[in-house]
């Protein structure tokens, strides 16, 4: 029995509509939520524990300055800043997570540099207000190797 753990082929992001391609290599995407921390403290009545609500996040992906998708992003950028409004992006994971992320927003623009040997990536940071994640085909592919052992 084969188990597809990871496929990079399932990798996918969408940003307000538009499909996102020209990725660069390596780590290529992050995605960093808020939130969701505990911290423990001691006081005179004893030990407790703080547990922070979700509070959205970042998300970063890294693209090549050839990628047909810059100027869909440039777009959407100056659009953003003509008439201020929240997009989505939706990620597909290589393991089946599937990331919507809601109420975003252009974090910093990209900074990069050109004429040297190696092309830099242009690195687009977004804020966004809920960073919700449906694990559940990863909990499928996790029951399919328990299954296998």
């Amino acid at each position: 029995m084969r188990i597809p753990l990871y496929n990079q082929s399932l990798n996918a992001v969408v940003v307000d509509g538009v499909q996102i391609s020209g990725f660069m290599e390596g780590d290529w995407m992050e995605i960093k939520p808020e939130g969701n921390a505990a911290d423990r403290t001691k006081g005179g009545d004893g030990p407790s524990m703080n547990v922070a609500v979700a509070q959205g996040g970042t998300v970063t992906i890294s693209l090549m300055p050839t990628s047909p998708a810059l100027g869909a992003l440039y777009a959407l950028r100056q659009l953003q800043q003509a008439a201020p409004t929240l997009f989505s992006i939706v990620i597909q994971t290589g393991v089946q997570e599937l990331i919507a992320a809601a109420g975003c927003a252009f974090g910093e623009m990209p900074q990069f540099t050109t004429g040297g040997p190696k092309m830099t990536a242009r690195k687009f940071l977004f804020e966004c207000l809920q960073i919700p994640m449906d694990l559940s085909g990863v909990a499928s592919l996790a029951a399919q190797v328990a299954a296998a052992i």
